[in-house]
């Protein structure tokens, strides 16, 4: 019986999917919401990334965009973003500005930013670590 759960083990392992690494895949949404598909990454090694850029009109008007996928290296995706901030459309008519360039290497990861940049997730989380001990004080 044991060797069965031993074989079913080999062939998970073994296969493709088991190794592939999941990243949510999109391009050029506005909201984070937007971005609710995932992929299976093709190479190995691979990350995930999540790009931010501005796009600013000849008129002025700002839009934020979003990227996420995965590709082989957070190097290529940081090169690629470069030379695509440096074309210029021929009349002028827009610019793009990549903000940020963010990857990680865990399944689903770059679903949102990191929870430690905002103030109000580090308070509720101290807040929640910290209230079973004072509860208990208090009691």
């Amino acid at each position: 019986m044991k060797g069965i759960h031993l074989i079913l083990l080999a062939v998970l392992l073994c296969s493709e999917h088991a190794l592939s690494l999941q990243c949510y895949n999109c391009a050029d949404v506005q909201n984070v919401g937007q971005c609710q598909t995932n992929t299976l990454c093709e190479t190995t090694p691979s990350v995930c990334y999540q790009v931010s850029m501005i796009l600013t009109a000849a008129s002025g008007q700002m839009t934020k965009l979003l990227s996420k996928d995965c590709v082989s290296s957070c190097n290529d995706v940081s090169e690629e973003m470069r030379q695509l901030a440096e074309k210029r459309d021929p009349l002028g008519a827009s610019k793009l500005e990549v903000r940020d360039v963010e990857c990680c290497e865990t399944d689903l990861c770059n679903r949102v930013g990191p929870v430690g940049r905002s103030l109000w997730a580090l308070a509720g989380g101290l807040l929640l670590s910290l209230g079973p001990a004072l509860l208990w004080i208090l009691l």
